[in-house]
Parts: C-alpha cells; sequence; structure tokens
C-alpha cells in the first residue's frame, strides 16, 4: 500500500487548544492529602484537541490548513507559534479578542498522570470562520469536534470532495452531510440511545444512525477490543486491536482520525484505511501525553508485526 499522503490537501475545521504538561518525579506522599508532592522537571506544550490532529497530518506529510478560532493570550500565541514552525497553515486560525485559548494542564509524576487542569471557554460568536475559503481546494474535509464552540458555527458544505468527523456532539445532526464518522463507544451511545454492550448492539447503532444521517461508514471505537466498521448495505468488518502495555491514551483519537483520513483519502478503501489507523492508534499510546506518528513508525510497526 503507498503510505505517501505528500500530495494530499486538507482542511482541518475544529477546536484547537494547548496541552501544557508538567513532568515530574515524587518520592512521597503530601501531608495535606492523599496526593504525591510533586518536584517539576520539566515543561512543554503541545498542540491539543484539534492542534494534534493537524500535528500528526504534517508529521505524515499531508498538506494542513487549519479553519478554527483561539483567544487573544499567551497559549493562543504558543499554538500558533507551534503550528506555523511546524509548517501548518494557520492563515484560517481566527483571533477572538477577550477570549482565552482552551487550556488543558496535565501534571505527570514519574510517568504517570496524577492531576489535569482545565481552562476554557466555550466559543459563541462567529469569527467570520468561512470567509474567502474555497473547499475545492482541498482533498477532503476533518470535522474535530471537541465540544468547544466550532463546530456549533460551522455547517458542512455542500461538496464533493470527503467529509470525515471525529465527534463529540450527543445529537450527530449537526454531522449530516459527511462520509465518515468515528465515535467511541460512549459517543455512539448517546447518539443512538441504544445501550452499548456486545458487538451486535455496535451494530445495530451504527445502523440506526447511517440510516437517519446517511452516513457512509461508521467507524467504532472500542479501545482496546480494536474497532467495528459498519457502512451501508450491510456493510461489516472487524478490526482487532494491537496489544500493548500501560497505555496512555491522551489524543489517540485525534491519530486515529488522520491517519484514517489520509488512508481513506489514498485508497478509499476503508477496511485497510482502518488497520492503517488502528496501527497509528497503537504507537500512539504506547508513547506519554498528545503524540504525533510519522509513516516511518507506521512501516516498522507493520514489519515488526509480520
Amino acid at each position: 500500500m503507498n503510505l505517501d499522503f505528500s500530495d494530499i490537501k486538507v482542511l482541518l475545521v475544529g477546536d484547537f487548544m494547548i496541552d501544557h504538561y508538567i513532568m515530574g518525579t515524587s518520592n512521597r506522599m503530601s501531608p495535606e492529602a492523599p496526593v504525591p508532592v510533586v518536584v517539576p522537571q520539566e515543561e512543554y506544550s503541545i498542540p491539543g484537541g484539534a492542534g494534534n490532529v493537524a500535528m500528526n497530518l504534517s508529521a505524515m506529510g499531508a498538506h494542513v490548513t487549519c479553519l478554527g478560532a483561539i483567544g487573544d493570550d499567551i497559549w493562543g500565541e504558543k499554538l500558533i507559534s507551534i503550528l506555523s514552525n511546524q509548517g501548518i497553515d494557520i492563515s484560517y486560525l481566527r483571533i477572538i479578542e477577550n477570549h482565552n485559548t482552551t487550556l488543558k494542564q496535565r501534571i505527570y509524576s514519574d510517568g504517570v498522570q496524577v492531576a489535569r487542569l482545565d481552562k476554557e471557554k466555550i466559543i459563541d460568536r462567529n469569527p467570520n470562520l468561512t470567509r474567502k475559503i474555497n473547499y475545492n481546494d482541498y482533498d477532503v474535509i476533518i470535522l474535530s469536534d471537541y465540544n468547544k464552540g466550532i463546530l456549533n458555527l460551522f455547517r458542512i458544505p455542500d461538496i464533493s470532495i470527503p467529509v470525515v468527523v471525529d465527534p463529540k456532539k450527543d445529537n450527530f445532526m449537526k454531522y449530516v452531510g459527511a462520509n465518515i464518522i468515528t465515535p467511541n463507544l460512549n459517543e455512539l451511545n448517546r447518539a443512538s440511545n441504544i445501550d452499548i454492550k456486545d458487538e451486535k448492539s455496535i451494530i445495530n447503532a451504527c445502523n440506526q444512525l447511517i440510516k437517519i444521517h446517511d452516513f457512509d461508514y461508521i467507524v467504532a471505537k472500542r479501545g482496546s477490543k480494536g474497532m467495528i466498521i459498519v457502512g451501508k448495505d450491510s456493510f461489516v468488518k472487524k478490526i482487532d486491536a494491537h496489544l500493548v502495555h500501560n497505555p496512555d491514551v491522551t489524543g489517540a483519537g485525534d491519530t486515529v482520525i488522520a491517519t484514517l483520513t489520509l488512508a481513506y483519502t489514498n485508497t478509499k478503501d476503508i477496511e485497510e484505511s482502518a488497520k492503517i489507523a488502528n496501527t497509528a492508534a497503537a504507537i500512539a499510546v504506547n508513547k506519554i501525553g498528545t503524540a504525533s506518528v510519522t509513516i516511518d513508525e507506521i512501516n516498522n510497526y507493520i514489519e515488526i508485526s509480520k
């Protein structure tokens, strides 16, 4: 299979944020509460949410244009700086005055996450997102929804290129017009109102949502159990997960949608694309925190697994 994604142009629409990491060590518990006393050794920031999708797409060689909004604060400046230095197009990343860029701060002690601090403000005013956008300039559109407001302000255009969605909303009506959607089991449960307890219920929930919303495929993410792909005309495929010991699942869904989208844009083979995305996810959860995956890593992993 051709894993050269260098000719693919992606329009990435979503909720961009910063993941800030405080990595430290601990040798005692606090006398004030049952928590470790962490001594920081390193701090760094990485794009999170849709930003992590952008970093994964770029790491795999694709051309990425970001469409979204951030705040006029130091975290927004840092996000723009990191994305720009990666060669990612931020010309449609709007800056909102008097708004906080979504920030997730994670504290690790000896490689284990012990706390997370979130700072966010839902975007409820339209920053003229789609001004001057020509959708035909792109090969595919990704919607990376983290429920921070951007996807409430964006309508999927009536175009011929594929649209792939990583959802967060309880109601999938907002995603009508998409071709592929990649919910986890909790998201699938809420959207379908079907109790997800086994493979049969997953397939039933997917079929219901495909019938209502006219999706081509739903790729149901099952974590350590892999994925189930359900499509029109009774299409069902099961993808087994790779065994990973002590996984860190932070941002794994971002890696999945980035890899799945690029592979599907190249091949139009949903099963093969999901297998590649499944491999990329296994690589990502072997890393600490928010992480990108490269094509070389995917190829090496496939070779080793043979």
